[in-house]
């Protein structure tokens, strides 16, 4: 779990500074991602409203989900790789998206959700399920999407400065600040943080004795500019640049007498965007750069590894309202990734999508298709997909999709020396969901907002990796995910105060229908590390500049072996947040605390590594102008 600086925007200071209020439907499927916020209306998509944005700017991407959303996050505890596990899907199969760019390590195909940080983002979207049409091969099970605002142009120049700082348990302290100038032609902004951590939590060793955690320390910064010109009203330039750098000690398992294991995490991110609109057309091009390089080092063992993987990728497309009735997209992705060393390799995706949008009777009935045709070096594959939305009644919405799902194996499980596999055949399915939404309004009290989706994905030559000294990764499984989610929330307005309530609930039955491994007991049984049960509360309630919320966490039992002979046991915790706005000295001001696992239960997300007991983080931010 790792913890990063509060970094308040002075508009959403100066908004929340009287009256801070929980959002409603207005907050939902906000992006700015034309493939998701126009050709998606069947899909489920849940928009991290801004108030909760505000709640997690002092976690990290990891934290904000565990707590809120129901996907489960495989987390190796404090400095250990977290990963997404959508509706059953591997790591592997989910995708992080920065402003519609693949964030993937482009050797290992996931990505390590606890380095990134809320608040460096302005927006975050959770897509269920698959839709490899729209956002390519790999998105089987889901997608997070990261995305940063549009730049706000000001004819006034108007410069904005942000301070802000943390301590919490165990010798965690941060510290952040961002400047941002804009006028009528230019937008600029620059952000910064650092931050420090000991990590010597107390927890349980395996012969009942507490102990403080060793080789714990952390230490890390990163930094995001960026910059955009609009030379008229038609055409906007924009380039990001984004580096991240962690330095961090991997401390031992509980099987484990000592560690003196070394993990370095170096990231440099480039964007460059040109969007042109006018009339009825949308022209929009990107071109991006990622290096991602992972230091790893264990003098006991004499492993010392230096891996660097870097990738290409850009995309051109063109949006069209034909008429009042009908849009399309067409747009061209190409993506090139490879790694450097004695036996480098590359991989290559080039791609022709589009989608058809077709809305009738006032919007209520829109219906997308979406087709994807991509080559991944010499392979060809198409990839079909269409969902559909009714709005029955003005309180009730339904919805349903259906995508051709598919992934192609990573430079890792091909290639990776030893133990890659070239003979290894793509992950390939077809992944189905429906459900309906009600938004209800009530005695100008009483909002009311609740969402079932049922879903089903059948995939064929699962990837799994296994072996005795030496792992190498097979095609062994056909995996049938089902399952349903839950999402509800109530609020009520009783005068100037505003009560809360939210639980999302999931059920996911992932099992293994055929194996090509003989007796290994799998069939019928679910599938590892992939809960059946898991679910979130939030109660909570805001008065003027105060917000107080009280949020408690379910986790299933882990199975850890094939047959569900091994498994781990469920857990609970309980995290609370608080918030107080205020003006001092003509600056717009935030104080926060937050405090996770009050209950201090002890317990293991990954079999043997041991996460904290109960811990907080206090922190103060500062809008200047």
């Amino acid at each position: 779990m790792l913890f990063f600086f509060s970094n308040v925007q002075g508009q959403q200071l100066a908004d929340t500074l009287h009256e801070l209020k929980v959002k409603g439907k207005k907050d939902r499927h906000q992006t700015d991602d034309l493939r998701i916020k126009n050709y998606a209306s069947g899909m489920k998509v849940q928009t991290i409203d801004s108030t909760m944005m505000q709640v997690y700017q002092q976690q990290s991407v990891a934290s904000l989900l565990a707590q809120q959303v129901p996907v489960f996050i495989k987390s190796y505890g404090f400095n250990g790789v977290a990963t997404l596990n959508f509706r059953g899907s591997s790591a592997a199969q989910s995708q992080v998206l920065w402003n519609g760019i693949p964030l993937q390590n482009a050797s290992l195909g996931l990505t390590d959700v606890s380095l990134l940080p809320v608040s460096l983002m302005d927006k975050i979207n959770i897509v269920y399920g698959g839709s490899a049409a729209l956002l390519g091969s790999g998105n089987v099970g889901g997608a997070v999407m990261l995305e940063n605002d549009a730049p706000s142009f000001d004819s006034n120049r108007k410069f904005k400065l942000q301070l802000s700082g943390a301590a919490g348990s165990f010798g965690q302290y941060q510290a952040g600040a961002k400047a941002s100038f804009s006028s009528k032609n230019w937008f600029t902004s620059l952000q910064a943080f650092g931050q420090t951590a000991q990590n010597n939590f107390t927890f349980t060793d395996q012969k009942r004795m507490d102990q403080s955690m060793p080789n714990a320390q952390l230490k890390g910064g990163g930094l995001l500019w960026q910059t955009a010109w609009r030379p008229n009203i038609y055409n906007t330039f924009s380039l990001s640049a984004w580096f991240q750098y962690y330095d961090r000690q991997i401390p031992p398992a509980l099987f484990e007498d000592i560690s003196v294991k070394e993990q370095k995490d170096e990231s440099a991110r480039f964007l460059l965007q040109w969007q042109h609109q006018k009339g009825a057309s949308k022209w929009y091009a990107k071109l991006a750069y990622l290096q991602d390089g992972m230091k790893y080092r264990d003098s006991l063992s004499l492993l010392n590894t230096n891996n660097i993987t870097r990738q290409i990728y850009g995309e051109a497309g063109w949006q069209h309202s034909l008429n009042a009735h009908h849009d399309v997209l067409f747009f061209v992705p190409m993506q090139t990734s490879w790694f450097t060393g004695d036996k480098a390799h590359t991989q290559t995706k080039l791609a022709l999508a589009a989608a058809w949008r077709m809305h009738y009777i006032n919007d209520r009935l829109q219906v997308a298709i979406n087709a994807r045709d991509e080559w991944v070096n010499s392979n060809n594959f198409f990839l079909p997909g269409a969902n559909a939305s009714y709005q029955l009644l003005s309180w009730l919405k339904l919805k349903a999709n259906v995508q051709k799902t598919y992934r192609v194996p990573t430079l890792n499980e091909l290639y990776y020396d030893p133990g890659g596999n070239k003979d290894l055949k793509p992950e390939q399915g077809w992944g189905e969901d429906c459900g309906y939404t009600i938004d209800l309004h009530f005695a100008k009290r009483f909002t009311l907002h609740q969402e079932t989706s049922i879903f089903n994905r059948n995939i064929n030559d699962w990837i799994i990796w296994y072996g005795g000294s030496i792992w190498t990764p097979h095609n062994i499984a056909s995996v049938h995910s089902r399952g349903i989610e839950t999402s509800n929330t109530l609020t009520i307005q009783l005068n100037k105060w505003q009560l809360h309530f939210g639980l999302n609930t999931e059920y996911v039955l992932a099992t293994t229908t055929s194996s090509y491994v003989q007796n290994d007991g799998s069939i019928g049984m679910q599938i590892p590390y992939t809960p059946r049960y898991q679910w979130q509360a939030n109660i909570g309630c805001a008065y003027k500049g105060f917000y107080l919320n009280y949020n408690h966490t379910y986790v299933g039992y882990r199975f850890l072996t094939n047959d569900e002979s091994v498994y781990l046991d469920p857990y609970q915790t309980g995290n609370v947040q608080l918030m107080y706005s205020f003006p001092f000295r003509n600056a717009n001001w935030r104080a926060s605390l937050q405090c996770n696992n009050i209950w201090n239960q002890q317990y293991e997300v990954v079999a043997a590594r041991p996460m904290p007991g109960v811990n907080w983080l206090a922190g103060l931010a500062v809008s200047l102008w």
